[in-house]
C-alpha cells in the first residue's frame, strides 16, 4: 500500500526539481544576454570598409588596423568619403609629405574639413576655441595679417589686438608648454596653410562619431583642474549627476535639430553651449550662447545671446 505513496512523492520531487532547474537555466540565460549587451560591440554596425580594394584602406588593415576599423564604422565612410579626400593633397601644398608615390597632409587641417564642413569651421573661426585659444599662450605675434584681422574680429581681439604670449609660458618654454598648455590650446593653432583649428581635438580620429563629441568626458579633457574647473562643476551639479546616474540609456546619436527631453532628459555641455534643437541651430561658437562674455577688459554681451 505504501508503494504507490512512494511513486507519487517521487514523482513531485522530479517536478520541483525540473521547474527549479528551468529557472535556474532561464535565469542564467538571462544574466549572459546582459552581460554580453554590456561588453559586446554593436553588431548591428555596418562595415563600410569591409569588402574595400582602396589602397590606403588595403595598406593600413596591416599597418594601422585600428584606424581603418573606427573609419569603417564611421558615418564619413558609409557617405563614400575617402581617406584621399582628407589627407591627399598637391606637391606644392604647405606641410605636404611624399607617400606611397603621393603628396598628403598626415594631420588635415581645417581647411579639409572646410571642404564639406564650410558653415562648421567658419562658426569655429568665430570662437573662442580659435585663435583666441591660441593666442592667450603664444601671444599674436607671428600671425600673418589675415589671422590678425581674424582675430580682431573676435571680441578677445578687440580689447588685446597686440596681445604677447603668456608670461608663465614663456618662463616654462616649449618643452614643458608641449606637454600642457598646448596640449590644449592648440585646439586653435593656425596650420601651415593658415587655417585654424584642430577638429580633431573634439572629433577624435577615426570614428568622428556625433555620440562621442556629445558626451561631456570629450570637453573634459581641456575644461578640468584649478584654473578652469568646469568638469568638476558640472559633475556636482544636478545635471552631471543626472548624466552619471542615467546617461547610459540616452539617445546620443539622435540627429541634430531633433533634440528633446526624451534624449536627453539633462544637458550636457554640448547641450548648451553647441546642439540643435527645434528652436535654434546648431554651433561650432561655442560662447555664442553665453549671457556675458566676462574675459575682455569690460563684461560684454555676444550679440546673439540678445537675439
Amino acid at each position: 500500500m505504501t508503494l504507490p505513496e512512494r511513486t507519487e512523492s517521487g514523482s513531485l520531487r522530479v517536478l520541483v526539481i525540473g521547474f527549479l532547474t528551468v529557472v535556474l537555466v532561464v535565469g542564467l540565460a538571462l544574466v549572459m544576454f546582459a552581460v554580453t549587451r554590456a561588453v559586446s560591440p554593436n553588431i548591428d554596425s555596418v562595415d563600410a570598409l569591409a569588402n574595400s580594394d582602396n589602397a590606403c584602406v588595403t595598406c593600413h588593415r596591416n599597418t594601422t588596423p585600428g584606424i581603418v576599423e573606427q573609419f569603417g564604422h564611421s558615418t564619413m565612410a558609409a557617405a563614400s568619403v575617402t581617406c584621399e579626400d582628407c589627407h591627399v593633397v598637391s606637391a606644392d601644398y604647405p606641410a605636404a609629405e611624399a607617400h606611397e608615390g603621393t603628396y598628403v597632409l598626415a594631420s588635415p587641417t581645417s581647411a579639409m574639413c572646410a571642404k564639406c564642413h564650410g558653415g562648421e569651421v567658419a562658426q569655429f573661426n568665430a570662437s573662442r576655441h580659435g585663435l583666441p585659444a591660441y593666442v592667450a599662450v603664444f601671444g599674436t605675434e607671428g600671425l600673418s595679417q589675415d589671422l590678425l584681422d581674424m582675430y580682431a574680429a573676435i571680441p578677445e581681439g578687440q580689447f588685446a589686438p597686440d596681445k604677447s604670449r603668456n608670461a608663465i609660458a614663456a618662463l616654462e618654454g616649449p618643452a614643458i608648454t608641449r606637454f600642457a598648455c598646448e596640449s590644449c590650446h592648440n585646439v586653435g593653432r593656425p596650420a601651415a596653410d593658415e587655417s585654424v583649428g584642430q577638429c580633431q581635438k573634439c572629433h577624435l580620429r577615426h570614428e568622428f562619431s556625433l555620440s562621442q563629441a556629445r558626451h561631456p568626458e570629450t570637453c573634459n579633457n581641456c575644461h578640468i583642474g584649478p584654473d578652469h574647473p568646469q568638469w568638476e562643476i558640472y559633475t556636482e551639479s544636478a545635471h552631471g549627476i543626472a548624466y552619471a546616474t542615467g546617461g547610459d540609456s540616452w539617445n546620443w546619436d539622435a540627429e541634430p535639430g531633433t533634440l528633446t527631453v526624451n534624449d536627453f532628459p539633462a544637458p550636457t555641455c554640448a547641450t548648451c553651449h553647441m546642439s540643435a534643437t527645434k528652436d535654434q541651430p546648431v554651433t561650432h561658437d561655442v560662447g555664442m550662447r553665453i549671457s556675458w562674455n566676462n574675459r575682455p577688459a569690460v563684461s560684454i554681451r555676444p550679440e546673439v545671446s540678445d537675439a
